[in-house]
């Protein structure tokens, strides 16, 4: 699997690059300045392109505008902050995630792990109640509770310890688990974490 990077600003994309190659499982990580330099790498279909729009630039117009290029790979899109509009935007357009930028790098990477094998995230819409039509071919789309939730399953905690580190209650955090199980098809906690980690290895 390789990651691409792709942000005309070079500490944002330099910085993002080597977390990936620390974090993720991946064979390449490629870092480009220009979405136009995309097609030249003959992107895969199990690439995962995390695109950066330049900051003078609405990312929902942008998406717009370059979405006919972007013809193979997982596409995340990395935004300054949570829109609903820049999402539905992204969404329509396949891609995978929409990943604002002052997000915790744990929670940013438990969000590439989940849209590596094959998920989605888009944090506007359950919380403003506007989830858009399935889009075909895209995966279980969890929410940003549940993401949190997944994260810490893949430490191995509790539903006890999952609850005390989220400042949540033990029922709320089973009915997350649940949910979880329910997105992505699994039948246990165990099979969720599994099925993310052999997923992962695959690639």
């Amino acid at each position: 699997m390789r990651v691409v990077v792709v942000s005309r600003q070079p500490l944002w994309r330099d910085a993002l690059s080597a977390l990936v190659t620390a974090q993720l499982p991946t064979d390449t990580v490629l870092a480009l300045d220009d979405i136009a330099q995309v097609q030249a790498i003959e992107p895969r279909d199990d690439d995962l392109i995390l695109l950066d729009p330049p900051p003078e630039i609405d990312p929902g117009d942008w998406v717009e505008h370059n979405a006919a290029q972007l013809t193979a790979g997982r596409l995340a899109l990395l935004a300054p902050h949570k829109n609903i509009r820049w999402a539905k935007i992204a969404y329509a357009h396949r891609f995978r995630a929409l990943l604002p930028k002052d997000m915790a790098s744990d929670l940013m990477l438990a969000v590439l792990r989940l849209v590596i094998v094959g998920g989605e995230y888009f944090p506007c819409f359950e919380e403003l109640g506007a989830i858009p039509d399935p889009v075909p071919g895209h995966g279980p789309r969890l929410s940003p509770r549940q993401l949190e939730v997944l994260r810490e399953l893949e430490r191995g905690r509790t539903n006890k310890e999952i609850a005390q580190q989220l400042g949540i209650a033990i029922a709320t955090v089973k009915l997350h688990v649940q949910a979880i199980l329910s997105a992505t098809g699994a039948r246990n906690r165990t099979e969720v974490v599994s099925r993310l980690a052999s997923g992962l290895s695959r690639r």
